[in-house]
C-alpha cells in the first residue's frame, strides 16, 4: 500500500520539460543558500560578540532585503526578463555571500545582509514567471508544486546537516 502510494506520488511529477527539472534543481540551491541563517545567528553572537538585539537587527535586514528584492525583482522582470534576472541574482548573491565572510563590524553587516537579500531574493518573481515560459499549460500547476517543493525541501536538509554537524566528533 505505501509503495503504491509512492509511485502515485511520483507518477505525477512525470513529463516536464528539462527546462523545469533543471529551475528546480536551481531553485533548491538557491534557497538551500538560507540555511546560513542559524549558523550566522549562532556566529554573529559566540564569535564576533554582538549581544541579542543587534542580531536580532542583522535578521531584520536580512528579512527587509528579502522583501525589497523580491519587489524589486518583479519591477524589473518588466524591462529586462526573467532569465537575466536569474543570472544575476545567482551569480552576485553568490559571490556577495564569498565576500560576507570578511565582514565583522555590525553596521558593515548590517548593509552587506541587507544588499545580499536584495539581489538573492530578485531570483524568486522571475522564477515565478519563467514556469509559465517553461511550463505547458496543462503541466503550470504540477511545475509549480514541484518548484514550490524545491524551495521548502531546503529545510528539511538543513536540519539533517545540523545533525550531521552535531554528531561529527572532533579529531
Amino acid at each position: 500500500m505505501l509503495k503504491t502510494a509512492f509511485l502515485k506520488y511520483i507518477d505525477n511529477f512525470r513529463g516536464f520539460s528539462r527546462e523545469i527539472w533543471i529551475l528546480t534543481l536551481v531553485t533548491f540551491i538557491n534557497r538551500a543558500g538560507t540555511m546560513v541563517l542559524p549558523f550566522l545567528s549562532k556566529y554573529l553572537k559566540e564569535d564576533l560578540g554582538f549581544s541579542y538585539s543587534q542580531v536580532g537587527w542583522i535578521m531584520v535586514s536580512f528579512g527587509c532585503g528579502s522583501m525589497l528584492g523580491s519587489w524589486l525583482g518583479g519591477k524589473l522582470f518588466d524591462k529586462i526578463g526573467f532569465y537575466k534576472i536569474m543570472i544575476f541574482s545567482l551569480f552576485t548573491s553568490g559571490l556577495m555571500f564569498f565576500g560576507l565572510q570578511h565582514i565583522t563590524q555590525y553596521e558593515s553587516l548590517l548593509v552587506a545582509i541587507f544588499l545580499i537579500m536584495v539581489v538573492a531574493d530578485m531570483f524568486r518573481p522571475a522564477m515565478f514567471v519563467s514556469l509559465a515560459a517553461y511550463a505547458k499549460p496543462e503541466n503550470r500547476t504540477r511545475a509549480l508544486t514541484l518548484v514550490r517543493l524545491a524551495m521548502n525541501n531546503h529545510l528539511h536538509s538543513r536540519w539533517y546537516l545540523l545533525h550531521a554537524l552535531k554528531e561529527r566528533k572532533p579529531f
